[in-house]
């Protein structure tokens, strides 16, 4: 048995509520979730490399699947690192739209509140997969 991206794919989507998302599942169903994640896949598995030594390279992407079943614990930290991924495209987004924001103090109070939430969520979702990984010690350890 094996742990397909789909798996990952549902946690990330239980533990984040986005439009952007919605929308994308409504027009495009599981096959355009799973291409839309693909990207941010691949920076989980960047950032868990280079961050906590973790290789998550036996996969194959055509199949969408990784070559092992992986335990929950792990697939919940790549679902996490997939939404410091996505969370960190959107933080971004915001701060180039504040840049361009010039017609009135209430769309540049919204968007500061829309960031600054934003960069919370983005800060505690980064301690806690940290500690998430340093607690289930698999910082060095070859999955």
């Amino acid at each position: 048995m094996v742990t397909t991206y789909s798996d990952i794919y549902e946690l990330v989507l239980s533990l984040i509520n986005s439009y952007k998302i919605d929308d994308i599942y409504v027009n495009d169903g599981e096959d355009g979730i799973e291409t839309f994640f693909m990207p941010y896949l691949k920076i989980a598995s960047g950032e868990l490399e280079n961050k906590a030594g973790i290789d998550i390279s036996d996969r194959n992407d055509i199949l969408r699947q990784f070559n092992s079943k992986l335990s929950d614990g792990k697939q919940l930290i790549i679902a996490k690192y997939i939404m410091i991924g996505y969370l960190s495209k959107e933080t971004h987004d915001i701060m180039q739209m504040q840049l361009h924001l010039q017609d009135g103090d209430f769309k540049t109070y919204a968007e500061k509140n829309n960031l600054d939430g934003k960069l919370n969520a983005l800060y505690m979702l980064k301690e806690e997969v940290g500690y998430d990984v340093k607690r289930s010690g698999y910082n060095g350890f070859k999955w």
